[in-house]
């Protein structure tokens, strides 16, 4: 994707280079910029960034190697996140060595970094106009046109790097595109082939994992996840989305003892409570659905859809009128859901209030014409009160 690990080692080695061509120019100044090397590569930025300057201040330092000493506290200023200073000095090695393609690179990570990602694009761009082999330039501008949303921009420069410079981070960026793009099959395919490349790549097998489930292929997905707990046993989100492919393969008891397991590592998050409140719902034990989507709700009040379900539950129950109360609120948060209005018509129905029952399904109706099972209420509702009978649900 991003490719900064590649980014940097190609730092290092420009900064080596340093070395190789000053020779004997002056010792001391290459082995200053030597050893800034050496700490940007074992984390220490700032001390890196001192080095590199005392380097750049030095009227010994070959002017020939000066581009390369700006590029190299470039990169210590971008591992800083401090991207303002980074781009300075990118730029100042670019207008020193012409067509210096690291530098544009890492200038262009940077820019999108601030979210300039038009100014990065032109910069990925002028690599490309005089190194169309540069597999990086195409794989990282393919990462800001998905940073855009233009995926077919983003799966033409994938497609090009695959082809130049074929590695497991470019054929996951390429799934993840199809992913985006609703062809999970395709997915499949490239983060296979990124594994196949990369055996140990877990964001990959946990990408491919999801493509699984978007696939319908819950038993593959299963399987993947599985196999990533093995690397990370315990964590919280590999359990929860591990929990969801349970829940649609129907298998809602694993899917419980999943979300369960997540919930002694992530507390009070409302996407996992919300989970765990669905597959109770599909397990017909709404008193504990009911409690999930209160403590959802706590923590997420404006989810409309927590709203619609925990009137479900009630209704399930036949607590009517909180049923009613949830979908009532619900609409003022999703005023164009149909839904709310259909169970809301079917709550109403059931205490025996046909007319706003017949109501609410007609509202339901004009929101989603030709709904079958809003058209179905109506004409059991409208019959009920032509003929004077109690509607059952």
């Amino acid at each position: 994707m991003s490719r900064g690990e590649n980014r940097l080692a190609a730092s290092l080695l420009a900064s080596v280079l340093v070395s190789v061509l000053a020779g004997a120019a002056n010792a001391a100044d290459v082995s200053r910029v030597n050893q800034g090397v050496a700490l940007l590569h074992n984390g220490d930025a700032d001390g890196a960034i001192q080095l590199f300057t005392n380097a750049l201040a030095s009227d010994e330092t070959p002017s020939s190697v000066i581009p390369d000493i700006y590029y190299d506290r470039g990169n210590a200023y971008l591992a800083k996140h401090d991207s303002d200073r980074a781009i300075a000095d990118f730029s100042k090695a670019i207008s020193l060595r012409a067509n210096y393609a690291d530098a544009l690179v890492s200038r262009a990570n940077a820019r999108l970094a601030k979210g300039d990602r038009t100014g990065a694009i032109t910069d990925f761009n002028a690599v490309i106009s005089f190194d169309g082999g540069n597999g990086a330039a195409h794989a990282n501008l393919a990462n800001a046109y998905n940073e855009m949303g233009e995926n077919e921009q983003a799966l033409a420069e994938y497609n090009i790097a695959v082809r130049v410079t074929p590695s497991p981070f470019d054929y996951e960026g390429r799934g993840l595109i199809y992913l985006k793009m609703g062809k999970p099959d395709l997915a499949i395919a490239d983060l296979s082939q990124a594994l196949t490349l990369k055996p140990d790549y877990q964001d990959a097998l946990i990408n491919r994992a999801n493509a699984y489930a978007a696939a319908g292929k819950y038993d593959d997905a299963i399987g993947d996840f599985t196999t990533a707990l093995k690397t990370k046993p315990g964590d919280a989100d590999l359990l929860m989305e591990r929990g969801n492919a349970y829940a649609k393969a129907g298998k809602a008891d694993l899917a419980s003892a999943d979300y369960a397991a997540a919930a002694r590592n992530k507390t009070n998050d409302p996407v996992l409570l919300r989970n765990m409140a669905d597959a109770a719902l599909g397990q017909h034990d709404y008193a504990k659905a009911i409690d999930g989507y209160t403590q959802a709700l706590a923590a997420s009040p404006n989810d409309a859809t927590l709203l619609l379900n925990r009137g479900a539950a009630y209704a399930a129950q036949t607590q009517y009128a909180r049923a009613i109360a949830d979908y009532t609120a619900g609409l003022k948060l999703a005023p164009g859901d149909a839904r709310f209005y259909d169970n809301r018509g079917s709550a109403y129905g059931a205490t025996g209030k046909l007319d706003l029952a017949i109501a609410d399904y007609k509202a339901a109706l004009r929101i989603q014409p030709g709904d079958p099972d809003a058209q179905r209420n109506l004409a059991g509702a409208t019959e009920a009160k032509n003929s004077g009978r109690t509607i059952r649900n």
